[in-house]
């Protein structure tokens, strides 16, 4: 079931996800310090944002992996899987921390972007179904936690992450079992660490930014 690219991956996503940890205590004690209440309320969310980003970009990795023909069906399910995904967890965090109108805005621009860009694979179909999958899955992740805002989203967290990452961890099966098996056509290509490190900080970075500086609800300002 495993091969050398999914062990890639996971290691991939270890190491950035150490790399972000300490590059963010640093500029916790170099910025972050001085403003009030900056661990509590940010916090716990910075660490759902860098295990989203970490997964996400794991899958991404594994696919980018394999260059093949992708069958209409397979590349909608890319589409939607990384669309949705990266719209649900992104906005889910982001609007954690500002509210419903920026969580949607950042949730749905990602969504839309990551579902498009991985669904022209199969043409028209996928990179349409990618679109869709990320503007539901942008609003709606932001709707879910300032929904559940006053209502054990701390204990609700935990839980939805964890369920996204297995559907992460499904996605890679699939695409082994759909493209990667019996393929004689396929053309594996080397996706190195310090290009998906080098990503994975730029996009925490200036969700980080968007969280502490960026416009929020009355509810969060």
């Amino acid at each position: 079931m495993f091969n050398h690219t999914h062990h890639k991956s996971l290691r991939y996503a270890l190491v950035s996800f150490l790399i972000l940890i300490l590059l963010e205590v640093i500029a916790y004690n170099g910025f972050f310090i001085r403003i009030t209440g900056f661990l509590p309320r940010y916090g716990l969310w910075i660490l759902y944002l860098d295990l989203s980003i970490v997964t996400l970009g794991a899958s991404l990795v594994y696919m980018l992996s394999y260059k093949s023909h992708v069958p209409c069906m397979t590349g909608m399910m890319i589409g939607m899987t990384f669309g949705m995904q990266a719209g649900m967890m992104l906005g889910a965090v982001v609007g954690a921390t500002n509210g419903f109108f920026t969580g949607a805005m950042v949730g749905m621009i990602i969504g839309v972007v990551a579902g498009t860009w991985s669904g022209t694979s199969s043409g028209t179909m996928g990179w349409m179904q990618g679109m869709m999958a990320g503007v539901m899955g942008g609003t709606m992740g932001a709707m879910i936690t300032v929904m559940m805002f006053t209502d054990h989203i701390d204990i609700f967290m935990p839980f939805y992450m964890l369920i996204n990452i297995i559907i992460l961890a499904g996605f890679m099966k699939m695409y082994h079992e759909e493209i990667v098996v019996d393929n004689k056509d396929l053309e594996k290509r080397h996706i190195d660490l310090v290009t998906y490190t080098s990503a994975c900080i730029i996009l925490t970075a200036i969700l980080m930014i968007i969280m502490v500086y960026g416009p929020k609800s009355p509810l969060f300002a």
